[in-house]
């Protein structure tokens, strides 16, 4: 999951942007946060985000590598394990995903 959030930040990261990444614990729960520099995702595209097989605008993803599946699969692993995978609300040009499972599963 991680290795996925992260390869995704790197792979819709603007040119000269940066990632942050940021882990804490919040009461019985461990959060990591990824944030970049991307392009705003539309409120319609949001919606869609985790959906299998879906790429977003072909104007911004069609030279970037993959088919879809890392954030659905990484959604059904994190709540497989009781935890979850969402798309948080973000300042214009971020992206930040939050990635939150038990500490003790």
């Amino acid at each position: 999951m991680l290795h996925n959030l992260i390869n995704n930040a790197i792979k819709y990261n603007l040119p000269n942007g940066w990632i942050r990444i940021h882990a804490r614990y919040q009461g019985d729960t461990v959060a990591v946060t990824i944030s970049n520099r991307s392009n705003d995702i539309p409120a319609g595209e949001r919606e869609l985000i985790f959906a299998r097989f879906h790429r977003g605008d072909p104007d911004h993803t069609h030279q970037i590598e993959g088919v879809g599946l890392g954030l659905s699969l990484s959604r059904e692993i994190a709540r497989a394990h009781g935890g979850d995978l969402t798309l948080d609300q973000a300042p214009a040009s971020q992206t930040t995903f939050t990635l939150t499972l038990p500490k003790n599963r």
